[in-house]
């Protein structure tokens, strides 16, 4: 009975409380003694919008209605998934992202192409590509394993509440795991990406032997200064726009497969937006990874490197935030933290799309052929 809702500071917290449970099928009769009417067959007490029609459990990409009981190694391998056609579908333009932030001297997108493809070839822009892959996979483990108990522990599942800062905070912790993961392969992948080393083994033995195991770490920092509002914003503005375009519950009207497109709509959206508000931290990420990086031609060892680029090495340039800060803008001005924004935004907006439209649908199709529930 509606009487057993409490408490019931107001008939107007008592007729939501009415709307939400009528939402979820309990039969009930308005015996409180608030002369509310009874709910109409749609659902409405005759002071609120029509309720929102509940996400089909046909919608296989409906990513606010988390089944608790999922587990985890469905988690796992979509999440795995998800992060391998990530990271390797949208390679090539990392690869000239990272090339073009790391250059001392400016340069455009088409220039660094022809330099890239005239030292290595069409390989040369996947270059490193093998290390990341493998990086990623438990990477994105922690990422979305974090991020479906965060949600679970942070969020109303159940109500019709935006919570844009709660979704915030559980893309920031899904990404303190993420980056704590991934980060020394980022470090072997982006110098992989500037053309010098034999190869992933010789780049970390280099690395280890001229500048410490320190040097795998020594953007941790900036990464996790970037990556932390990157992914707040990426995950709050992307709850934003699905609720700004009725999508799922929030009043929804393109619910199913037949709105499948939005969800990486607005996944690619938001990716693009959280890109560019984070691009000057993340020149900054580049610079301290990429530092005593030295070029060499795909035949020489790196025994045979000149020993200026091993005091390079040894004396790194940048030492930090904040001391990389102070070169860029000393010696290139403004500008220089915004190196490489076009190339960003067109990886982070196809890579949020790829990554979490990939990730649902494998998870949901795992639930599918386990019996546990979805499509």
């Amino acid at each position: 009975q509606c009487s057993n809702i409490e408490p019931l500071p107001s008939c107007t917290s008592h007729a939501q409380a009415h709307v939400k449970l009528h939402r979820r099928r309990v039969a009930m009769s308005c015996g409180c003694g608030c002369n509310l009417p009874a709910p109409r067959k749609d659902g409405n007490l005759g002071m609120f919008p029509p309720a929102a029609p509940e996400p089909s459990e046909e919608d296989i990409y409906d990513w606010e209605v988390r089944d608790s009981s999922t587990p985890f190694w469905q988690h796992a391998t979509a999440g795995s998934c998800a992060g391998v056609m990530e990271h390797i579908g949208m390679y090539p333009i990392d690869t000239v992202k990272t090339r073009i932030q790391a250059s001392p001297v400016p340069c455009g997108v088409l220039d660094t192409f022809r330099a890239v493809y005239r030292e290595r070839g069409a390989v040369g822009l996947m270059r490193g590509s093998m290390v990341i892959g493998v990086g990623c996979v438990p990477a994105h483990v922690g990422l979305f394993g974090t991020y479906e108990f965060a949600k679970a522990a942070l969020l109303d599942l159940e109500g019709e509440e935006h919570q844009p800062v709660r979704a915030a905070a559980c893309g920031a912790m899904a990404t303190l795991a993420h980056d704590a993961i991934i980060t020394p392969t980022d470090v072997v992948k982006q110098r992989l990406q500037m053309g010098g080393y034999l190869g992933a083994v010789d780049c970390v033995i280099s690395i280890y032997r001229n500048e410490g195991l320190g040097a795998f770490y020594r953007s941790l920092p900036t990464t996790l200064t970037m990556n932390i509002p990157y992914m707040g914003l990426l995950v709050a503005s992307n709850e934003s726009l699905k609720r700004f375009l009725h999508l799922d519950g929030a009043g929804g009207s393109r619910t199913g497969f037949s709105g499948a497109h939005w969800y990486f709509f607005t996944a690619g959206i938001s990716g693009a937006f959280a890109a560019g508000m984070t691009l000057p931290l993340d020149v900054v990420k580049t610079r301290l990874q990429t530092q005593g990086c030295f070029h060499q031609p795909p035949a020489s060892s790196s025994s045979d490197a000149p020993a200026s680029a091993a005091r390079a090495a040894t004396h790194p340039r940048y030492s930090g935030i904040l001391s990389t800060m102070r070169v860029i803008s000393r010696e290139e001005g403004a500008r220089g933290f915004f190196r490489g924004l076009g190339p960003r935004v067109a990886l982070a907006m196809p890579s949020a799309a790829i990554c979490w439209g990939t990730y649902e649908t494998i998870r949901r199709g795992l639930m599918s052929v386990a019996g546990g529930g979805g499509t």
